[in-house]
């Protein structure tokens, strides 16, 4: 499915592929985004869906990069998540606020 972006998104940097089974430290559940943890992966903090951990290790291979997207940009659907979609534009795959997303049908 294709998306439409409705506001600029900065995102919150480029992050390293975590491979399942990774150590990680959950945190604060997030206030705004239900289901989604602050957490720290290999030195690196940022959030985690709470269905990607169990036992304090990854169950999936993670990258929570988000996407830096402009209005008007097109991207694909990948997958939904707790309020965000996994997206791809142009071969790079990230992260995006669902809030921000529209179809572009």
């Amino acid at each position: 499915m294709k998306l439409k972006i409705t506001v600029d998104h900065k995102g919150e940097g480029a992050f390293p592929l975590f491979k399942q089974g990774s150590k990680i430290h959950l945190g604060k559940e997030c206030d705004r985004y239900p289901n989604w943890f602050s957490c720290k992966i290999a030195g690196y903090t940022t959030y985690v869906p709470r269905h990607f951990v169990a036992q304090g290790k990854l169950l999936c291979d993670y990258n929570p990069t988000e996407l830096a997207v402009k209005k008007d940009e097109i991207v694909n659907l990948i997958e939904l998540c707790y309020g965000w979609a996994i997206v791809e534009r142009d071969k790079d795959v990230g992260w995006l606020p669902c809030d921000i997303l529209i179809s572009s049908i």
